[in-house]
């Protein structure tokens, strides 16, 4: 085994047993302190974990938890993409128990009776519970149903079931992480020999290498994870004495290729297969995409 192969063999490890019992205690007081906060009974809620908690592609010393505490109460949703007679009928939502900011208001108070000084509601769009000896830092995203309407194959209207939450600023940001959870598995599973996740982490710890030595500013994790679900399955699983090499190689080599000027990373989605991954509202571009891709090559010294 080569130095590098032993390295990438360490850098796909995901958290470890006390990492994960970490997190998992973090899930369970979020959910506690919802569950136990008078102000929303008779409302229906449902937390949701996601991110790179929910995927399992967490990386050793890396490892928030991110959940979604979504008001089930009623649906936000889109129908811009139907004709004008067949949109949805766009009822008032005046007088629904926390409909918009009402509900982050809301879900503030359950956070700050729960967890005192410990409990940032500064963001502008998750409340941040700090870490501690027991349990890791979880961001909990206040969020609401989404449904996004489109005409299938034989022009039937259907839709896809998101979530989406309002920003401090105004601004509402729609997200399908179940898709997302859904589609990782597939790949991870299918034709990948779960190399899927593997590469996920490395990249996550490579990105996180260039960051602390100053060659690059910081990316958001789940960013790592959507470039190399854009990869095709056969650039990963290869055989031989440096198999982990080999397809970091492969992975990093078609990122960088698709993110040039023009290139077919301009199409590509999410992995949740619904959401563009450039473009507008995104934290990120192609460009530091594909400099993020030069840079993790020249990080491992591949050639």
């Amino acid at each position: 085994m080569t130095a590098l192969e032993d390295k990438l063999t360490r850098y796909t490890a995901p958290s470890s047993d006390t990492e994960q019992d970490k997190q998992d205690r973090a899930e369970r007081m979020v959910r506690k302190a919802v569950e136990s906060w008078s102000g929303f009974d008779g409302i229906g809620i449902r937390l949701l974990p996601k991110g790179s908690y929910k995927n399992n592609t967490n990386v050793r010393a890396d490892s928030d938890v991110d959940i979604a505490v979504i008001h089930k109460g009623f649906n936000y949703f889109n129908d811009d993409a139907l004709r004008q007679e067949e949109k949805i009928v766009r009822r008032p939502l005046t007088g629904r128990r926390y409909e918009g900011a009402a509900f982050r208001s809301e879900l503030e108070k359950a956070m700050k009776h729960a967890y005192g000084s410990d409990c940032d509601t500064s963001g502008s769009t998750a409340i941040e519970i700090a870490e501690n000896g027991g349990r890791v830092k979880a961001d909990v995203v206040p969020s609401f149903q989404h449904r996004k309407y489109y005409y299938d194959t034989m022009g039937e209207v259907r839709y896809f079931e998101g979530t989406t939450t309002r920003r401090t600023n105004g601004d509402w940001v729609v997200n399908y992480p179940e898709q997302q959870y859904d589609n990782g598995v597939e790949k991870n599973e299918r034709g990948t020999g779960r190399r899927y996740k593997r590469m996920v982490r490395i990249l996550k710890r490579v990105e996180n290498d260039l960051v602390a030595a100053g060659k690059i500013e910081a990316l958001p994790s789940y960013f790592m994870e959507c470039l190399v679900y854009r990869v095709p399955d056969g650039r990963f699983n290869h055989g031989g004495l440096t198999p982990l090499t080999d397809d970091i190689a492969a992975v990093i080599t078609y990122i960088w290729n698709q993110t040039k000027p023009g290139g077919s990373a301009k199409d590509w989605n999410e992995p949740n297969g619904i959401k563009p991954l450039f473009g507008p509202g995104q934290k990120w571009s192609m460009e530091e995409a594909h400099e993020l891709a030069l840079k993790a090559w020249q990080n491992l010294g591949l050639s």
